[in-house]
């Protein structure tokens, strides 16, 4: 016995017209409170919002790429890691940021940008190396 599918019933889609209507409408076409009128944005707070975005994407990726390895050079060659060191001394608070909140191998990133490590008379470990950078970087922040 044959299967038969009845198709859908036709349905009428209205048509839609577009027109231009030239107004006379003042240069204010939009309702905006006063006080926003006058509201601009710096060219900072622009570029903190980009440098802050893309330092994220960046170690987003360069975590998620490395997280499995133990190869000190496997992880510093990743290319996420050499593009968060090429932004250079605007990724220091950045880096300060996230290593004081969570604890990562990022904090070899702060050696190569200032191009100094912590002094220690024994091997830190990265949380040791964390603590120190974000200890000296507030007292540094504290004394300008």
């Amino acid at each position: 016995m044959p299967f038969f599918i009845q198709p859908p019933p036709p349905v009428e889609i209205p048509k839609t017209i577009m027109e231009y209507v030239e107004s006379d409408l003042s240069e204010d076409l939009l309702d905006v409170e006063p006080e926003l009128k006058n509201l601009h944005l710096d060219e900072d707070s622009f570029e903190h919002v980009y440098m802050k975005d893309k330092f994220f994407n960046l170690t987003s990726a360069w975590e998620s790429k490395t997280k499995l390895h133990s190869s000190i050079s496997k992880i510093i060659e990743d290319e996420n890691f050499k593009k968060i060191v090429e932004m250079g001394d605007k990724a220091i608070p950045l880096i300060i940021e996230e290593i004081d909140r969570k604890p990562s191998t990022l904090v070899w990133a702060l050696n190569l940008i200032t191009q100094s490590s912590l002094q220690s008379n024994q091997r830190l470990t990265v949380t040791e190396a964390c603590s120190r950078w974000a200890k000296l970087w507030r007292s540094n922040q504290n004394a300008v």
